[in-house]
């Protein structure tokens, strides 16, 4: 990973070099191998890099052409050969990153994105036009939140460094903190928990100049030309193609030592077998695996235990697997700090994993993220329903009835109507997961109307989902965690060509027989261990036997301790304290639900540290100038 900042006082005021400076600093650790900003006046660029290959060392922080534009970029991209060799932007592909970028920028404009398949967020000062360009990729893989007021815009790959300026308003964004409180599935994938902080979102880019701040999205997942084959197994063989080529284009970026991550699911495991295979190839091997399940000494094999499977494919291909220990506690670095991401469960394991893999030299982890939202989606009988597919839901229904009306019947219902009423009416939604909103009365009364509910189209949509920003709260939070220990995440399922393969063939093939994620078991049968065609539960047994005994008392003692913890001031217009108080009194009788309540209070002990760390050091830098 790497990080990129920069100010720009539009109405021609100085930049402080104490500002950038301070910016650097709170960057320095997604960058340690070069860091530097150039400063001209009223516009400052910055960047921190991370180099762990030789062959990156040309890429400087900040790179300037010959015209007198300026670029910083937090970039990997992995269709360099094409970029040189079908487009011609550069004579060698013996070049920095950050000069093809500036090369696709001289040959498209603001069109460029579109042509880079990558991980990258990067902003150029365009000297002639007199406008700051700003990119961010297709799937958000790489953060990038931005400041603006009208006379002053500011950037950078962590909110943090913005937040610390003594300049940027501290206030929060109520749309965001209610859609936390009360558990409200509202999609705003711009919206941070800071009112004045916003995040670029996935696919968009950012014009600023003197007179405006424009936002354009430069592409859609799915959105062209459908993709039609006359047989099942060209379609097959296209899905394995595509998803074996980003596998590749990752590993080979690299050098370095890579890991992965690996579970039950056919995701990691596909993505496991074929990365370990293409670096046998080239005389390499994956370094340790990683699994969030326990190990069998700290707890037997379970039925349906999913360490099983992970023990098929090691030994298929002659790997081994580390197992987390979710009962450990991590000791935590003193610059460990973390930003409110929508209360993820996911942030104490992936700290462990980082912790863990760093020690033992590894630099990037593959993962299967973004896998089920798109390329190996679980798609159902009534999301098809949804999409138009009639034709398919019939005959679908038809096979599973096995030749009985009324049973055709009943399935139909099943997998229509009552679905429909389960999602629209709350009541009957889940409600053994169901939490109680904690928001205060007048907050709700206030804010109900501004925050809508989001949770049927997002849940059907694919695409709706993948531009709702769900995917960017576990992007944006390995970048934040692994800058601590100088290891990066590569997702292949977050190709924009995997991603848009998946959205451009019929949905038709992820649902038959009753069987779902129909066509990518298909294409990745031969590869994988017999057991995990047929695994379907993805409950993670071993994890949720091990913390079930303690978990529903150790959701209340979270609880109690926030509450005694929280700032009542900072949160007194917003929390029912009355309400949280009573589940203090209570007994631990509603796991589910605490859960919910003991992640939302973690994300309002988040904010409130940001804000006392943020204000400090705003303080601190103001007295220092």
């Amino acid at each position: 990973m790497s990080a990129i900042f920069g100010v720009w006082k539009i109405r021609g005021e100085n930049v402080k070099e104490t500002d950038l400076l301070q910016m650097q600093a709170g960057l320095t650790h997604y960058g340690r191998n070069q860091q530097d900003f150039r400063l001209c006046q009223d516009l400052g660029l910055g960047a921190c890099l991370y180099l762990p290959d030789l062959s990156r060392m040309q890429d400087t922080p900040v790179y300037t052409d010959e015209t007198g534009n300026i670029l910083v970029s937090d970039a990997q991209i992995y269709n360099q050969t094409e970029l040189v060799n079908e487009y011609k932007l550069v004579e060698s592909e013996n070049v920095s990153t950050q000069a093809l970028l500036m090369a696709a920028y001289r040959k498209w404009g603001e069109k460029c994105p579109r042509y880079l398949n990558g991980d990258f967020a990067f902003a150029i000062w365009d000297r002639q036009k007199k406008q700051l360009f700003i990119a961010r990729d297709h799937l958000g893989v790489r953060p990038l939140f931005y400041y603006y007021s009208g006379s002053t815009f500011a950037f950078a790959t962590d909110m943090r460094v913005l937040l610390a300026l003594p300049w940027v308003g501290k206030q929060l964004d109520e749309v965001k903190l209610y859609s936390l409180l009360s558990g409200t599935f509202h999609i705003a994938p711009e919206r941070t928990y800071f009112e004045h902080i916003k995040s670029l979102p996935q696919a968009h880019v950012l014009k600023v100049d003197s007179q405006s701040i424009q936002k354009e999205k430069y592409w859609t997942p799915g959105a062209g030309e459908k993709i039609t084959f006359s047989t099942d197994a060209e379609y097959t063989q296209a899905l394995f193609d595509v998803v074996d080529d980003a596998i590749r284009r990752r590993v080979n970026y690299t050098q370095a030592v890579i890991s992965a991550e690996l579970s039950g699911g056919l995701d990691s495991a596909v993505i496991t077998i074929l990365a370990s295979r293409e670096l046998k190839r080239n005389g390499r091997s994956l370094g340790n695996l990683y699994s969030w399940s326990p190990p069998v000494d700290l707890l037997d094999l379970q039925p349906a235990d999913e360490r099983e499977l992970i023990a098929a494919v090691c030994r298929q291909e002659g790997l081994h697997c580390l197992f987390d220990n979710p009962l450990e506690v991590s000791a935590v670095r003193e610059d460990h700090a973390t930003l409110p991401s929508g209360g993820s469960a996911s942030e104490k394991p992936l700290y462990r994993e980082l912790q863990e893999l760093s020690s033992r030299g590894v630099s990037y982890i593959l993962s299967g993220w973004g896998g089920d939202d798109a390329i190996s989606q679980r798609a159902s009988l009534f999301s098809l329903l949804r999409a138009g597919y009639w034709k398919h839901f019939v005959q679908q229904t038809w096979l599973l009835a096995h030749g009985s009306f009324l049973k055709f019947l009943k399935v139909v219902l099943a997998n229509s109507i009552i679905v429909y009423l389960k999602r629209r009416i709350s009541y009957f939604y889940q409600p053994a997961r169901r939490a109680p909103s904690i928001a205060s009365k007048e907050f709700s009364k206030k804010m109900k109307r501004r925050c809508k509910k989001d949770r049927l189209e997002f849940a059907v949509n694919p695409v709706k989902f993948l531009e709702s920003g769900a995917i960017q709260t576990r992007t944006e939070l390995t970048a934040r965690l692994g800058a601590l220990f100088n290891v990066q995440h590569l997702f292949p399922f977050l190709d924009y060509q995997v991603v848009d393969f998946a959205l451009s063939i019929p949905r038709t093939l992820y649902h038959r027989q009753g069987v779902n994620r129909y066509i990518f078991r298909q294409a990745f049968s031969e590869i994988l261990p017999r057991d995990y065609a047929k695994y379907s539960t993805k409950d993670d047994i071993a994890k949720s036997t091990l913390l079930r005994s303690n978990r529903a008392e150790g959701n209340l003692t979270r609880i109690r301790a926030a509450v005694s913890q929280l700032d009542r001031n900072l949160f007194s217009a917003y929390i029912n304290w009355d309400s949280l108080q009573a589940m203090v009194n209570a007994t631990p009788v509603k796991q589910k639900a605490n859960t919910h309540i003991s992640r939302r209070l973690a994300v309002c002990m988040d904010i409130q540290t940001i804000l006392a760390e943020t204000v400090q050091e705003s303080v601190s830098m103001s007295g220092s100038s």
